[in-house]
């Protein structure tokens, strides 16, 4: 009977220490705290646009986006430096509509 107690107890150990890793994984998907993701500042002025990595998790190209500038970070144990930066004009922020062809078949 005793032996029995201690296999219950022990499932349910690891059911709740699997519980909490499922929840754990979970927020963190949820509020983008995985790596490679940031989560969103849509409110300020900074936002990341997109980022690389370069090497096996350990040097990234980030861009990042504040005001009307655009600046190319990489970022690797060592540190970080601005590889470039470039001012964004409100026409180049979103790429143009694609033709789509009519309902016979031409482009217009």
């Amino acid at each position: 009977m005793e032996l029995f107690l201690d296999m219950v107890r022990a499932l349910a150990a690891l059911s709740v220490t699997l519980g909490l890793l499922l929840g754990a994984a979970w927020l963190a998907r949820r509020y983008g705290l995985m790596q490679g993701q940031m989560p969103s500042l849509t409110k300020g002025r900074l936002k990341l646009v997109e980022q690389m990595w370069l090497d096996a998790g350990r040097t990234r190209a980030i861009l990042i986006r504040c005001d009307d500038q655009e600046h190319l970070v990489l970022v690797s144990p060592t540190g970080a430096s601005t590889i470039s930066s470039k001012p964004i004009h409100p026409e180049t922020d979103f790429p143009a509509p694609s033709a789509a062809p009519s309902a016979s078949g031409h482009v217009s």
